[in-house]
């Protein structure tokens, strides 16, 4: 053993000496090859100095950055006793740079603007294979896996060179089928409304969702850890996201892996402060604050609430330049113990704020999702905070942020985005037992660079056509408020009440964040109504036809915390909201609006959920009734087993709608026989509603509470999404008209 060390030492040794006896001194080096990179420039690349020892490693060096500068095609070097001989051969110029076969025109310009290679730029074989890796993975992310970049190199007399890119996209790749595989515990039904990426399917040919892309397996490999982290699932890995090619087609498999682990409920926690930074009340108040949060199961989303609303204390209270952190530590029995700690951080200001890389985007949109500004203290959480307010807005595809130290106290902080296509179009069909429909929709997220969110849609359905046009202005005059205005044109001739209406209005409102997850929005509008009634309706209804002008105000109030907007699983949504028909109006009016809902996981299979609504209206004209259209009618969303506008008072064989409507039901899903990889869900339901009071009328007044029972299944199958609803009636008035079943195809995404 000693004499194998002895023998290592000695060949080290060797080495090392080796390199030292054939390092020589060179007093100059000279150039031959080169017509536009001249000596000077080579000597300032590889650092020359005269009469100094380079070893071989030191030539290999020299070679190697020159080759770094993509000057040179080939390089070769000679050594002599004293002299470095470097023969070059260089890379020609471009004259004529061209791409071809790109049909989106943002597309070829992004192309233009960042591709290594251009007209009049050094052309080497290094920045080509760079530049089409580039174009390849642009169009990867639009769903483009077999995109073919064939360059075109042309000599020209001066021996520059012309050339062409020419690029073949091919054809999109769309998801085929998505798989969760492992120790999963939730059903594919809920992994799939986690994730973004969504199975192809006819009814979605204008849907983005649907095609397969890295980046978008990426953002769902996230998404999916952040939803098992927030149930529970401490220890939870997805520890696999494949992209499988179905063969001779276009199309592609996804597999997520997935190993859950144990879930985990919150321990103990505790304060530490051995910087003494809080007094007493400070800690009191701190402990308040994660007391109100706390629950049972280990959350990731409390976590992140936790941070938000102990540094906006700590903010709100001038305790400045504090580190704060939570360290969370297993126990043996499935706890997760929790440290919130607070340490002094060195004091820093900011000097600069620098915004790069928004070429579209106003640097002022940006700027407002900011925390800070020039001149504030210095926090990593303001930055953080800062990043998370950016990635929110969805205009941009990466944020980087970067700390600059310019003195003790002076910091610069420097934002790089990276913007990416912020409009979309989709497009949805549907039919079913209530009719059918067509629509569009365009969205656009970053109108005229401005951060202003814009939507238009149109939909033509049997009963009823409906056009819109909204935008919305995100810190309305720098007051923290958004700001919306909507033009809308609504057309509706719903067989069961007997009229047809035309309406064509528009509105403008400011939403306010009064609290947490507390929305008020206040607007006014103003609208005008065509009513015409059916030939065969009775004398007082024929009397309501006409053209109405409407002049209103409104507000509305909404707490909303539901996990999410789409298929929620638990918490709730409560909401008031009042219309005010304005003395200008022809018929001045008072409209009244509150629902609520509210979900709960019992287990596994069974979310529970309770809902009820209430809407009034009433004239406040002692001459004038309420507009037909404006009446009040339940849909069968709203009350199953009877059809939409089917119940409440009748004028002969026309519904016409009460002053008043009320809904209420309990509902709970369960488990089915149907494979998971339907993504079939299931519910039993148990409904009631009412429709009352005729104010041009008495006498057409029945008042009854409606009832009815059943089950419902969804079902996303290879014709679109199915659903069904059977049902049957508890309790009915006469002239009700009853829907025992019921079904709709396609839909609206």
């Amino acid at each position: 053993m000693n004499k194998l060390k002895f023998l290592i030492f000695y060949i080290t040794v060797f080495l090392f000496n080796f390199n030292i006896v054939f390092a020589n001194q060179y007093s100059d080096i000279s150039l031959s090859g080169n017509s536009r990179v001249s000596k000077e420039t080579v000597i300032s690349i590889i650092d020359f100095k005269k009469n100094q020892n380079y070893s071989l490693d030191d030539i290999n060096l020299f070679q190697k950055k020159l080759f770094e500068t993509n000057f040179f095609k080939d390089i070769k070097i000679n050594l002599t006793d004293n002299n470095i001989e470097i023969i070059v051969i260089e890379n020609p110029i471009i004259d004529f740079f061209y791409i071809e076969g790109v049909k989106n025109k943002s597309r070829e310009e992004f192309f233009y603007d960042n591709l290594l290679l251009g007209q009049n730029k050094i052309f080497s074989e290094n920045l080509l294979n760079q530049d089409i890796e580039l174009i390849k993975s642009v169009f990867q992310q639009s769903g483009y896996f077999d995109t073919i970049v064939t360059p075109k190199i042309s000599k020209t007399n001066n021996q520059n060179i012309n050339l062409v890119l020419s690029v073949n996209r091919g054809e999109k790749f769309k998801v085929n089928e998505i798989f969760f595989t492992g120790e999963k515990i939730f059903s594919n039904s809920v992994l799939n409304d986690v994730i973004s990426s969504s199975i192809h399917g006819w009814w979605k040919f204008l849907s983005q969702s649907t095609l397969v892309s890295e980046s978008r397996l990426e953002y769902d490999k996230k998404l999916l850890k952040d939803f098992y982290l927030s149930e529970g699932y401490y220890d939870v890995q997805i520890s696999s996201a494949n992209i499988e090619f179905v063969e001779n087609k276009n199309l592609a498999n996804l597999y997520f892996s997935i190993n859950s682990g144990p879930k985990y409920s919150f321990a103990e926690y505790s304060l530490q402060d051995n910087s003494s930074i809080l007094n007493k009340k400070n800690k009191e108040d701190i402990k308040a604050i994660i007391d109100k949060k706390i629950i049972n199961h280990y959350s990731l989303d409390i976590l992140n609430d936790y941070k938000i609303k102990i540094y906006e204390y700590l903010n709100r209270n001038k305790i400045e330049f504090v580190k704060f952190d939570i360290v969370e530590e297993k126990n043996k029995s499935n706890g997760i113990l929790l440290n919130f700690v607070f340490q002094q951080s060195k004091k820093s200001f900011i000097d600069l704020i620098n915004v790069k890389g928004n070429s579209i985007t106003n640097e002022n949109v940006i700027r407002r999702e900011l925390v800070f500004a020039e001149g504030d203290s210095f926090a990593n959480y303001k930055l953080e905070e800062s990043k998370k307010n950016l990635e929110n807005t969805r205009i941009f595809k990466s944020i980087d942020t970067k700390i600059i130290n310019k003195s003790n106290e002076l910091v610069d902080v420097e934002i790089n985005v990276v913007e990416q296509p912020t409009g979309s179009i989709s497009a949805g069909i549907g039919a079913g037992t209530a009719g059918a429909s067509v629509s569009t929709n365009l969205n656009e997220k970053n109108l005229f660079g401005m951060g202003i969110s814009s939507n238009t849609n149109l939909s033509i359905g049997t009963e009823k056509i409906s056009g819109n046009f909204r935008f919305g202005i995100p810190d309305f005059k720098n007051s923290g408020n958004e700001f919306f205005y909507n033009f809308y044109i609504l057309d509706t001739d719903y067989s069961n009440s007997g009229y047809e209406s035309t309406v064509v209005g528009n509105s403008a409102s400011l939403n306010y964040d009064l609290f947490e997850d507390i929305s008020l929005n206040v607007g006014v509008g103003f609208d005008r109504d065509s009513i015409d009634t059916n030939s065969n309706a009775s004398s007082l209804y024929k009397s309501r036809e006409g053209s109405y002008m409407t002049y209103k105000t409104f507000y509305s109030v909404q707490n909303d915390k539901r996990d999410r907007v789409f298929q929620p699983t638990k918490g709730h949504r409560i909401g008031f909201g009042q219309t005010l028909g304005l003395p200008l109006s022809d018929i001045p009016y008072i409209g009244n609006n509150v629902y609520g809902s509210y979900y709960k996981p019992i287990s596994k299979n069974f979310i529970m959920n309770l809902k009820a609504g209430a809407n009034s209206i009433n004239s406040l004209s002692n001459s004038k009734d309420v507009k037909l259209s404006d009446r009040k009618f339940l849909t069968n969303k709203s009350l199953r087993g009877f059809e939409s506008f089917g119940v409440g008072p009748k004028d002969g064989s026309d519904h016409i709608g009460g002053n008043y409507s009320a809904y209420g039901s309990i509902s709970s899903t369960f488990p089915n026989p149907f494979p998971d990889k339907w993504n079939a869900k299931s519910l039993i339901f148990l409904d009631a509603g009412n429709v009352w009071g005729v104010d041009f009328d008495d006498s057409k007044d029945k008042s009854k509470i409606r009832s009815s029972t059943g089950i419902s299944l969804e079902w996303v199958s290879p014709l679109g999404p199915l659903s069904f609803t059977l049902s049957e009636t508890l309790s009915s008035a006469n002239g009700d008209l009853e829907e025992s079943f019921s079904f709709e195809i396609g839909s609206t995404f």
